[in-house]
């Protein structure tokens, strides 16, 4: 790769160098000052950065708010909202719930058919449903498209008793009100009529998750697999503009107990055969408060990056496939667990930081669980832009609104006015998501962080280049910056402040000189440039993983893992990925060695932080050397502390030139 090139925009840049994480650039002659305690980031907005042949970014895929956007224009009858929402923050709709449900329970339209016991009665069914029939506004086509492109998942109790109800015994022993249709030819025929009848064009749900996060029992019960299959053989033959997908898993810290947590979406995956259109898990950060600090059971960021390729790791060595993801919900909030409630907590800190009463002193209270929940998102949201090649969709659970049954539902992005009056919107921090993302587009550009605990993401957009930086740390770092000058620079910062209450600024700086990101910040820093950024080469990310996966390295010892790589001799750089657990309280460290060669896997600060109830895990990201890579590689994996511990997958990310 050119190590110096001309830059069309007018001025000498150094091309990228990409180097292992914890390293500084080898070779490189930044353009800002560079200094050993700051983080280096290095950006070439002229290198198109691919993954698997992906590089524009699809806003719909990240930036929706839980919400079917059905009757979006109705709910929001305030232009200047409705401008608001749609125009200035360019969100988009990504969930709704029930669509068998709908007309099972709550509109009551579905009986038996008395001629075929068992089955509804699919012509009355249609008939009602006609009289039922809506089309969209002018407005909503105008600024939605085709289609809203929404996910839409069931409830566990759907369907009508007279279609049988399968329980498993765990769900019976605990009492779970959980059940499946036994008759799953009736099921899926309903199932149909709900989704051509029941809907247009524009509303049909792109992805249909039959049911919601069900109880963990019937992970491996094969009725459930059978039903989800007869569902997407029929929904392929019937309505093919509907995805269907599951096991819609509650959880996705896979790793705990020793990836224990895996084997139910594992089994699920198995017993489909891997042949939905897509599978699916729901991520949430699950904290608790304490020695001043929100941690807890951290599932973003690193530790996500590890889930992800395991889901691929594992359908590709068994199924010879990648399969792709759909997250329905992400996000994070207070559990409870260890005694108070989010609220209860809020309540504490902000009694010691700015004591108070009173509406508006309330929604400031609120605030601290809001800016939980958008960092968790953030954090998700940074990893599933690094996936693009498997996830298609991922959703912010933040609702629209919640005043029909709960107006101080924690993931509303507006309540009523002291929570009582529906007429008077009043925006919660929950938005800060939206603001932060608001105006980012582009395609996506090679871009390298210095730091573990600095997630990054750059996109180029005509004349402007977004670098997106999401610090996992709780302490401050010092940036510095290597990419081409750039005439005019903005910063976005999204934060919190001492009293833990959030910040959205927006900042004109005259350089990148001296930039800090402060703990649990995300930037987006825009550079401007005379000229539109011209695209000098594409490269392309190809996964290559590893021949198994959840593998252990017992207590003083080391394993192996192979992979298999068809042409080495092209590729400009790669990666080496690890997911791993270890008991909690055992080192953090982790050694690698890849053809024999020693590989620097940094320990990030934030380690402390991804200690859950019974496992410490994360990724450990790092570059290798081109000229190491053969046909066949060898990763070696140990503990330099001498302990057992698991590693989860093993994957090379390879970029070769396409253009």
């Amino acid at each position: 790769m050119k190590r110096i090139k001309k830059s069309p925009l007018g001025v000498i840049t150094t091309g990228l160098t990409l180097f292992v994480i914890g390293f500084g650039p080898a070779g490189c002659t930044s353009l800002t000052e560079s200094k050993t305690d700051t983080v280096s980031i290095t950006v070439d907005p002229h290198i198109t950065r691919e993954i698997q042949g992906i590089s524009d970014l699809e806003r719909k895929r990240y930036f929706a708010i839980s919400d079917s956007g059905t009757n979006f224009d109705n709910k929001v009858k305030d232009p200047e909202l409705y401008d608001y929402l749609v125009n200035e923050l360019n969100i988009s709709f990504g969930r709704s719930l029930g669509p068998v449900q709908s007309v099972t329970h709550w509109n009551k339209l579905v009986e038996e058919d008395p001629n075929r016991p068992g089955y509804a009665n699919i012509e009355k069914l249609k008939a009602d449903l006609a009289k039922r029939s809506t089309q969209p506004s002018e407005r909503m086509r105008r600024d939605f498209g085709d289609n809203l492109n929404v996910a839409t998942h069931g409830h566990q109790q759907a369907y009508p008793k007279f279609m049988g109800e399968h329980m498993s015994e765990e769900a019976k022993k605990a009492h779970h009100a959980h059940h499946l249709p036994e008759n799953i030819d009736a099921a899926v025929e309903l199932a149909v009529a709900v989704f051509q009848n029941n809907y247009n064009d524009f509303s049909r749900p792109a992805y249909y998750e039959p049911v919601n996060e069900p109880h963990w029992s019937y992970a491996g019960d094969q009725q459930l697999a059978d039903w989800h299959m007869q569902l997407n053989e029929a929904f392929d033959e019937q309505v093919p503009d509907v995805e269907v997908g599951g096991l819609c898993m509650s959880v996705s810290y896979m790793y705990d107990h020793n990836y224990r947590a895996w084997n139910g979406l594992k089994k699920f995956i198995d017993n489909t055969d891997a042949s939905l259109d897509f599978y699916s898990f729901h991520v949430y950060d699950y904290l608790n408060f304490e020695d001043g600090e929100f941690n807890g059971r951290i599932q973003t960021g690193l530790p996500m990056e590890g889930v992800l390729d395991l889901v691929q790791n594992y359908t590709v060595i068994e199924h010879g496939k990648e399969v792709p993801i759909v997250i329905s919900e992400h996000g994070g909030y207070v559990t409870g667990n260890h005694g108070k409630s989010g609220d209860e907590i809020a309540e504490e800190i902000a009694q010691q930081y700015f004591p108070g009463e009173g509406f508006d002193w309330e929604v400031k209270k609120r605030s601290i669980m809001n800016f939980n929940g958008v960092s968790s998102m953030l954090a998700s949201t940074m990893n599933f832009m690094d996936h693009p090649h498997t996830v298609q969709k991922a959703v912010p659970f933040m609702l629209l609104e919640s005043f029909s049954w709960d107006p101080k539902y924690y993931a509303s992005l507006y309540t009523p006015y002291n929570f009582e009056d529906k007429s008077q919107w009043v925006p919660s921090r929950n938005l800060d998501f939206y603001e932060f993302f608001r105006d980012l587009n582009g395609r996506r550009v090679l871009v390298e962080s210095g730091s573990p605990d600095i997630q990054t993401q750059a996109f180029v957009e005509g004349n402007k280049l977004h670098v997106l930086l999401n610090n996992l740390w709780t302490e401050p770092e010092a940036l510095s910056f290597d990419l081409p000058l750039a005439q005019h620079y903005s910063v976005r910062r999204l934060g919190r402040n001492a009293d833990f209450t959030p910040y959205v600024l927006d900042e004109e700086v005259k350089s990148l000189k001296d930039l800090t990101i402060q703990g649990r910040e995300a930037l987006i820093i825009t550079a401007e440039y005379k000229k539109p950024i011209s695209q000098d080469e594409v490269v392309n990310e190809i996964p290559y993983y590893g021949n198994k996966v959840i593998f252990p390295v017992e207590a003083n010892g080391q394993n192996e893992a192979m992979i298999t790589v068809p042409d080495p001799s092209e590729i400009e750089y790669a990666t080496l990925r690890i997911g791993f657990r270890r008991p909690v309280g055992t080192n953090y460290s982790l050694s690698v060695k890849f053809n024999g060669h020693p590989v620097d896997m940094p320990v990030e600060k934030s380690a402390s932080r991804l200690e859950g109830n019974s496992d410490f895990a994360t990724t450990r990201i790092a570059s290798i050397d081109p000229s190491w890579i053969q046909n066949e590689n060898t990763v070696t994996t140990s503990f330099p502390d001498g302990k057992e511990g698991t590693i989860g997958s093993v994957v090379l990310r390879a970029a070769t030139v396409v253009q």
